[in-house]
């Protein structure tokens, strides 16, 4: 952490959740937001500057996903999605200003409700007025209203980047982005924001907004290098509508680059929560045995499991932060990151919520009935990671169109073929351990030999590729998924596998058996795939359990070095079960 002061901003009154209204809790989440921004503020936006305050805003997010969802929820969409879009497409600089300094709260409006995660296909409309040089936005039916934005509350400043599709001179242009301003006092004429009822997880002030001739000043176009003449001839540098769609639905990396810190995070704050609990709490068995729970296999698989997968996600997040944030030197005359960077971020998103999901929800299992209340936090944390299981791109959606990208374009080869020596029984020499990558890699090739076979084989009998591509969509997810796993293996080992000396002792110590849980979690589900091919002899597959009890029986010595891998500053972890005397604190 660059600004070891940053996690003193959470100790601060603000963050007790005592304070907050229960009927409108976002209310007190505006303030924390607030809270941070004043006291993080810069000349200019954090996301604008060099790699120190890139480090230090995603610092900041992280600490926030861990001691808030719902802020970081509000502070993402401000810090990165509308300044990301202001910055990269070429807002005016007093519009970036007025983000920068909080005099207005930024946020993103794309999705409508009547076509759900297709921000490609967006129905809300731009016309162009040449008399007045101005953008009427209009939503022409209630399927195109934006949903669900967090822009219910009234009398917020709110500046929100909206994507319609533009029209000049009736011809359509594409999806463009605007800043509009959303409530100006109780207002602002033409926008019809209608609060929904409240949510029980991730609460924030989420509603359906409506635009009825609302004029967009022509500054307020995020014009990204493109422009109407005072004459009304139209200028786009990409020259194709679609290739200036897929600009602005690219946005979302901007998302991508911040969720999954945050994700990554809540998931290591989760693991800092759970883990020493089970350590504390006490359990009696069937044969009235009390220990500790986290003396019990069942707890350590859970436990040391899930800090593997949120070493995994931050391994995962941290990699891709400085590429989803980029932007043109200037602004406003980008073509956007290749199609092939795209495509690997957005799967390493989908990766990143899965992975911190799965830690999230071995943590709550772990905590028993405990986990499930707000107070102990773990299922706000699960309410993140649940909500961006569709937020910022669909992650079934975001699998299957990176399984067709592989299978039917030229940026993606499959793994070569290796030849795994099956692995003997379990306790055999390191030096016998299956080669976790390789065996992943088998899997993965052969499910892509699977699919385009398939894809060929429909062809050539002269099917319609739609319906040949839906009906082969769960064969093209599995293919996905192998794809992932094998990545997320992949992207550890080198650190993990054997930890080079720059590594703590209790790195040392830890991270071999963590990515020994890590890949051979991966590995097992599918056991008599990997026998039945001879990559595994029988014994070896049949080991695989044991191998896991093994690990985690030699990790829990080292229990302490595995929450501290973590880095969870105590001034973030707040509720009963994150303290010393969980029995006082529960029921005081």
């Amino acid at each position: 952490m660059t600004d070891p002061d940053l996690p003193k901003l959470f100790e601060d009154p603000v963050f007790d959740d005592r304070a907050a209204d229960p009927a409108q809790p976002w209310t007190t989440t505006y303030r924390r937001v607030a809270h941070l921004g004043a006291r993080t503020g810069s000349a200019g936006p954090l996301l604008a500057g060099g790699p120190a305050d890139r480090q230090r805003l995603r610092d900041l997010l992280e600490l926030t996903a861990m001691a808030d969802p719902a802020a970081f929820h509000v502070l993402f969409l401000h810090q990165c999605m509308a300044t990301g879009a202001a910055l990269d497409f070429g807002a005016d600089p007093e519009d970036v200003a007025a983000l920068a300094s909080g005099r207005a709260v930024g946020a993103a409006l794309m999705t409508e409700v009547g076509t759900g995660n297709s921000s490609a296909a967006v129905r809300t409309e731009a016309v162009y007025d040449p008399v007045a040089r101005e953008f009427v936005l209009t939503t022409p039916d209630a399927a195109a209203a934006k949903y669900p934005p967090n822009v219910g509350m009234p009398g917020l400043p709110r500046l929100a980047v909206v994507g319609a599709r533009l029209l000049v001179s009736g011809v359509d242009r594409g999806t463009c982005l605007f800043l509009v301003p959303l409530h100006d006092g109780d207002g602002a004429s033409g926008v019809t924001v209608t609060p929904r009822p409240r949510t029980s997880l991730l609460p924030l002030d989420y509603a359906a907004v409506r635009f009825d001739g609302v004029r967009v000043p022509y500054r307020r176009w995020l014009a990204d290098g493109a422009s109407v003449s005072a004459s009304g001839e139209f200028h786009d540098p990409l020259g194709d509508p679609r290739l200036r769609t897929a600009r602005s639905v690219g946005w979302a990396r901007f998302a991508w680059g911040a969720v999954t810190a945050g994700l990554a995070a809540a998931a290591r704050a989760a693991v800092a929560i759970a883990l020493p609990h089970a350590g504390r709490r006490n359990t009696v068995d069937r044969w009235g045995v009390g220990a500790a729970a986290l003396t019990r296999p069942n707890q350590q698989r859970l436990l040391f499991g899930a800090a593997a997968r949120a070493l995994a996600a931050t391994e995962f997040a941290r990699g891709l932060t400085d590429t989803a944030w980029r932007t043109a030197p200037g602004g406003g005359r980008g073509a956007g990151l290749p199609p092939r960077t795209m495509g690997r971020l957005a799967l390493a998103k989908a990766a990143v919520d899965g992975l911190a999901d799965e830690a999230v929800a071995r943590c709550r299992a772990a905590c028993g009935a405990a986990g499930f209340f707000s107070e102990n936090r773990l299922v706000d944390y699960q309410a993140l990671t649940a909500a961006f299981h569709a937020a910022g791109g669909d992650n079934q959606l975001i699998l299957l169109d990176a399984a067709w990208r592989m299978a039917t374009g030229d940026d993606y080869t499959p793994p070569p073929a290796g030849a795994p020596a099956a692995a003997g029984a379990s306790g055999a020499a390191a030096a016998a351990e299956p080669d976790w990558p390789l065996l992943l890699a088998a899997r993965e090739r052969a499910l892509y030999a699977r699919l385009t076979s398939a894809l060929a084989a429909a062809a050539a009998d002269g099917r319609d590729p739609s319906a040949a591509w839906h009906e082969r969509t769960g064969l093209a997810e599995e293919f996905a998924h192998a794809h992932q796993a094998r990545v997320t293996v992949e992207a550890v080992a080198a650190r993990w596998r054997r930890p080079g000396p720059s590594g703590g002792e209790g790195e040392q110590a830890v991270l071999p058996d963590l990515f020994r849980l890590l890949a051979v979690e991966a590995v097992l589900p599918h056991a008599d795939w990997y026998a039945a091919r001879g990559l595994l002899s029988g014994a070896a597959a049949e080991a695989l359990d044991a191998d896991l009890t093994a690990a985690c029986r030699r990790l829990l010595p080292h229990a302490e070095s595995v929450t501290g891998l973590m880095e969870v500053p105590a001034a973030v972890v707040r509720g009963p079960l994150g303290g010393r005397d969980y029995v006082r604190d529960l029921t005081s």
